[in-house]
């Protein structure tokens, strides 16, 4: 089942090098001409490397960190591994004149599989290439099928490693463990993450993997207990920071989410760590340090091979806050230009500029700024998630627009009121203006609502009406579009009343109904373990892939 594919023999292999000098590039060709490499490629920078990397598949590439102007290494290796233009089974090999521990610490979702000092020996070289494609080759089965998503495939070779007894053995546990989690089958999980901690109690994949099943499962406080323990025990670990980030946002615990998130940014200093904890410290009034961290991560994503408006957003907002109305015009202005074909961010500048303007004495500006953006909402303001609004708001209040201020703040309780830090951020957005009472009942009135609603569905699905929690579902869904509890339970509700109807019409208007709301799910929340869970069911319900 896993037998280890062949080797392919050096000089079948394709090589790709990376580095922004001329001189180190041949110095690397020639090592690996002298070690048997016939079919070597070379790039002086990302973009690059890029097209290579999508023209002919690779078996190897060897990549500095530093690449001169435009996005470093591990930008360049997000890009690869993250849009699939590296096969799973090639090395990724950072070569540089740097330890790169930091930096390697620093990666995001895609670690390096290894790296070199330079100056290194062609005797080095050669035990690192072998190693590590001896290593992915043996594991390919695993691999393959992870990058595939085809999850019983994984769990089935994992097995097969598993019973090894070898050193790849953990690998298959592992896998194994992390299939099962992306199958909602958790408790199965659970058990998987022990059985590497009772061969390893040291193992801090299956000590964090064993806390994940447990929070998964409902069991918040002892996920938490664990994660503190681990991160005791090993402080440099960053994976259970972020996860104990998530828990402490999710319950609501602002001054833990602040600390944890510099925790792990100071740990760990890349740009998305750096804009989470930016976005946490906007959030409390700390604006000082807000405004320091988003710096820094606007300056790494300059050059990002797949750039996002997120941190200039937040670091304007930042700057307002701080009273440098001027940069955050500055700001505004070219992330407008930036993201001009995209309408969320477009919009997101405008009302930024607005505020700067108010702020700068220029209100017959700002107004008219705002009145651009109230008009541009209804067509494009459909992308735009919980914070986003409630950056428009705040910049609504501010400049004259109470009734717009108030509306979004009251989308923004409706459809996310389950999250705690982001209600109490719509509270200090209103707080000072002329509607500060009436957002506050209306956050208040729309999580009282949107409470009494789900009851009522809970109520007609334990008695039987389907019929009538299907109708309280879909009235409480056209309410509250992006309600998380709302669509994950009507989702439920259309998988249960398909499998109770004889006639196979209604049975496929529920089914395409349930796929439709699984989708926006699978977009909004791809990795929650609730939507895991729900993707499980549809599975269950309909057959085949959700």
């Amino acid at each position: 089942m896993n037998t280890p594919r062949a080797v392919k023999p050096s000089s079948a292999m394709k090589v790709l090098v990376i580095d922004d000098q001329q001189q180190v590039r041949h110095i690397i060709r020639e090592s690996l001409y002298r070690l048997g490499f016939r079919h070597v490629l070379m790039a002086s920078d990302a973009a690059e490397a890029l097209r290579h990397l999508r023209s002919e598949p690779m078996d190897l590439v060897l990549s500095d960190y530093n690449l001169g102007d435009g996005a470093d290494g591990q930008q360049l290796l997000e890009a690869a591994r993250g849009g699939r233009l590296l096969s799973p089974v090639a090395p990724w090999i950072f070569i540089s004149a740097n330890a790169l521990r930091g930096d390697v610490l620093a990666a995001g979702d895609f670690l390096p599989d290894g790296y070199i000092i330079k100056p290194f020996t062609d005797q080095l070289l050669a035990r690192y290439i072998e190693g590590l494609t001896a290593r992915k080759q043996a594991l390919a089965p695993l691999l393959l099928a992870a990058d595939a998503q085809q999850w019983d495939e994984v769990l089935k070779e994992a097995e097969a490693f598993i019973k090894r007894g070898d050193a790849l053995s953990s690998e298959g546990l592992k896998h194994k463990a992390q299939a099962l989690m992306r199958l909602a089958r958790f408790e199965e999980a659970l058990a998987c993450y022990g059985s590497a901690l009772d061969l390893n109690s040291e193992l801090a994949w299956a000590r964090l993997g064993h806390a994940q099943a447990q929070r998964a499962l409902g069991r918040p406080e002892a996920a938490r207990a664990e994660l503190e323990r681990l991160t005791r025990a090993q402080p440099s670990f960053a994976s259970a920071y972020d996860t104990l980030l998530e828990i402490a946002e999710e319950q609501g615990d602002a001054e833990a989410a602040l600390n944890t998130a510099r925790t792990v940014a100071e740990l760990v200093p890349n740009a998305k760590r750096k804009t989470r904890l930016g976005g946490l410290a906007l959030a409390a009034g700390e604006t000082e340090l807000a405004v320091k961290v988003l710096e820094q991560a606007v300056a790494k994503n300059r050059h990002a091979v797949n750039p996002g408006p997120q941190d200039s957003v937040l670091l304007a907002q930042a700057l307002l806050d701080n009273g440098d109305p001027a940069r955050a015009a500055n700001l505004a202005a070219e992330l407008g230009k930036r993201f001009a074909e995209q309408g969320p961010a477009r919009l997101l500048a405008k009302a930024l500029g607005a505020q700067a303007q108010q702020q700068l004495g220029n209100e017959t500006a700002a107004a008219a700024v705002m009145n651009e953006v109230a008009a541009a909402l209804e067509t494009e303001g459909t992308g735009l998630d919980g914070p986003s609004k409630l950056l428009l708001a705040r910049s609504a209040l501010s400049t004259g627009h109470p009734d717009l201020g108030q509306q979004l703040i009251g989308e923004v309780a409706r459809n996310h009121g389950d999250k705690p830090l982001l209600m109490a951020s719509a509270l200090r957005a209103a707080a000072g203006t002329p509607v500060e009472a009436e957002c506050r009942k209306l956050i208040e009135r729309a999580s009282e609502e949107v409470a009494q609603a789900m009851t009522d569905l809970q109520r007609a699905k334990r008695s039987g009406e389907l019929g009538q929690a299907l109708e309280v579902g879909e009235r409480i869904l056209a309410r509250s579009p992006q309600n998380f509890n709302v669509l994950i339970e009507l989702c439920t509700l259309h998988l249960i009343a398909m499998g109770r109807q004889s006639d196979e019409a209604v049975r496929q208007t529920h089914r395409d109904r349930a796929r439709e709301l699984l989708e926006r799910l699978e977009l909004q929340h791809p990795m929650h373990d609730r939507v895991a869970a729900a993707r499980k069911f549809f599975r269950e319900r309909v057959g085949g892939k959700a």
